[in-house]
């Protein structure tokens, strides 16, 4: 491990935390342990800024960190399409994908040998699914709720920010071909979670765009956020943010960007150095 010494560096220490969830600060079993819990809501008790940035909706956060976290950090979701400021935080970001460039994926993706599982989102909270058993595991998974479910055209008129594909397990890495193919400049497609899961979005929409919207009125540079992260969609930070850390369990690409790095999710790595920070926080505040 390589973890971040920020007592070291008092006068260029973090000021704001940038958080992906899924395979960093989440478990494998998809939630937040509570050593992990316990160093985020002390950084929140200490007025530090959190910012959780993923590729899901927001409709699913509190089900993954508890509500208690979900209500009291800020959110860049939907891979950074979106986000929502939260004190002591504040503003918005916005990068919606164009229609015609989510009409033309979800036309290639259906027309995929057993086509996979698609969601378009429109705002973290409404969307709609090409597979009824998606909407079944959403219901079960208390995460959406019959006025969220859209029709594609429904979703279409209301303005989508982004869509998933979502093989299941299933190498995606074909799909991945045709749709950087056939898609514009302007569109990004983004796999995960080893293709077989892919994000599709405004090429403008990136998790350190958003995290920076939302810092960048309140004085805070990309320059003075520890983020953290595992997978492609997390490269940006690494690369754009003063304290990168990959956990043990990151993708070559995001261990190479980074600067750090700590124990994998499964072992409490993101607890490790938030716990640092507090130390840090705390010993400036005394």
């Amino acid at each position: 491990m390589n973890l971040p010494d920020f007592l070291a560096a008092p006068g260029r220490a973090p000021k704001a935390v940038a958080l992906d969830l899924d395979g960093t600060a989440l478990n494998s079993s998809s939630r937040m342990s509570n050593r992990t819990s316990t160093a985020v809501l002390a950084l929140i008790e200490l007025g530090f800024p959190i910012v959780i940035a993923t590729a899901r909706p927001e409709r699913v956060i509190p089900v993954l960190v508890g509500p208690e976290i979900a209500a009291r950090t800020s959110l860049v979701h939907l891979s950074g399409a979106a986000g929502i400021g939260r004190h002591p935080l504040s503003g918005t970001a916005w990068n919606p994908i164009d229609r015609e460039q989510a009409r033309l994926t979800w036309d290639i993706v259906s027309a995929r040998p057993n086509a996979p599982r698609m969601t378009m989102e429109v705002d973290g909270r409404r969307f709609a699914v090409n597979h009824e058993s998606g909407v079944d595991e959403l219901w079960a998974f208390n995460t959406a709720t019959p006025d969220m479910i859209l029709s594609l055209d429904e979703a279409l008129a209301a303005g989508p920010a982004k869509v998933s594909v979502n093989g299941l397990g299933d190498d995606l890495s074909a799909t991945v071909d045709e749709l950087r193919a056939e898609l514009s400049a302007e569109t990004a497609v983004v796999p995960a979670a080893d293709n077989s899961f892919i994000n599709i979005h405004n090429v403008d929409a990136s998790k350190s765009r958003a995290v920076d919207a939302l810092l960048g009125p309140h004085g805070i540079g990309l320059q003075d956020v520890v983020s953290f992260g595992d997978d492609l969609p997390d490269k940006d930070l690494m690369l754009e943010t003063g304290w990168p850390v990959a956990v043990e369990n990151a993708i070559v690409e995001v261990k190479d960007a980074a600067q750090f790095l700590t124990a994998s999710n499964d072992d409490d790595g993101v607890a490790m150095v938030l716990e640092r920070l507090i130390e840090a926080v705390t010993g400036a505040d005394g």
